[in-house]
């Protein structure tokens, strides 16, 4: 499918609006991703960048917002989700001539997904998709320490459990919430600007305790159904009230990645858009997959997904994350550097090292 077929009009604002006033836009319109026209590119700003701004009140939205690209009304949903992986947007912003005329969500194309699992009748188990064992927060931890953690973490949701139980979850449009400044006048005279008390508060005075959960053998309709139904982002994945994984529109969407023709179902989402770079990506995953199957031979998929953590210049900093399924377990890696090619390297060392201390375990 084309972007076109599910363009929405888009959010965009002026690259000398106030940081109060996109605060309140994202809030009102529950919107995650905002644009800024910066004479011929395109900047995005979301609601993770805006917590971890040290001074909302005199910095510039242009000065963080980032460049990404930009897709036409003819952009396959492929390369969107593509994009999206890799710059971990929610919302893309689709050009013509120059100006922006709409936007494609991740929420649009979970929509499709979830028709597309309901017509045809497929049914992946969301164990399958979820991110495994993801971080939480004691409900007795500070909204600052919540706050610092997705910032170095780079999430935007975190579930909250009292003694390994689940709780409540706060996310970051939460804490944005918190943080935004005053807006009428003499609001700060009579003692209403607490944002810091707001910030100094246990997570538990915060959180959210109506958690949308499913269990680890549900599907992923299911999953996109709770989650589309109740506008949420997310959804936990837990065993009793244990914590499992999370399902983000990110983890859904990922399931549109490209699939790498060999005998072992391999999908890849997230790759670079240098050429060279993405077909090394491919042909270094292919081939840990394989030496993972010689190990293992009932290896049934392999997933890999490739973000963009920061750029530097020409350099950029890369995160990725493999999931290999078989049928006695899961294997999951993760790492984080700026040279795309050392970090497969790395990860096939890992895997290696693995697997030898398990067999050393097993004679």
């Amino acid at each position: 499918m084309t972007v076109g077929e599910l363009m929405e009009p888009p959010l965009i604002i002026s690259k000398d609006e106030a940081l109060s006033r996109i605060i309140s836009t994202l809030l009102e319109t529950e919107s995650y991703d905002i644009f800024i026209d910066l004479s011929g590119k395109i900047a995005a700003l979301n609601i993770r960048d805006i917590i971890g701004i040290k001074d909302i009140k005199t910095t510039r939205p242009s000065l963080v917002g980032k460049i990404i690209p930009a897709l036409n009304t003819g952009s396959q949903i492929g390369e969107a989700a593509r994009i999206m992986s890799h710059y971990r947007m929610r919302t893309l912003p689709v050009v013509r001539d120059g100006n922006i005329e709409g936007q494609l969500s991740a929420r649009r194309i979970v929509e499709l997904i979830r028709k597309q699992l309901t017509e045809k009748k497929l049914r992946i188990v969301a164990s399958n998709v979820m991110t495994g064992d993801p971080i939480v927060i004691d409900s007795h931890k500070t909204v600052t320490a919540a706050k610092s953690m997705m910032k170095r973490k780079r999430i935007d949701h975190l579930p909250v459990v009292d003694n390994g139980r689940l709780v409540g979850i706060i996310t970051s449009s939460d804490i944005m919430n918190v943080m935004s400044p005053p807006e009428r006048i003499g609001k700060r005279s009579v003692g209403i600007d607490n944002t810091e008390d707001n910030l100094s508060i246990e997570v538990s005075g915060l959180a959210n305790n109506d958690v949308i959960t499913a269990g680890v053998d549900e599907s992923v309709q299911v999953v996109c159904d709770k989650m589309l139904n109740s506008r949420s982002t997310y959804c936990i994945i837990k065993l009793w009230d244990e914590v499992q994984g999370i399902i983000t529109y990110r983890d859904i969407v990922a399931l549109l990645g490209e699939k790498i023709e060999e005998e072992i179902p391999m999908f890849i989402v997230g790759l670079p858009d240098e050429p060279f770079d993405a077909e090394l990506a491919k042909s270094k995953f292919a081939n840990i997959t394989k030496f993972m199957r010689r190990i293992h031979p009932d290896i049934e998929q392999a997933r890999c997904h490739i973000k963009l953590r920061s750029v530097l210049g020409s350099r950029k900093r890369y995160e990725i994350d493999v999931h290999i399924s078989s049928t006695h377990g899961n294997i999951s890696y993760t790492n984080v550097g700026w040279d795309l090619a050392k970090l497969f390297d790395e990860m096939t060392n890992a895997l290696k090292k693995k697997v030898s201390q398990k067999h050393k375990r097993t004679l």
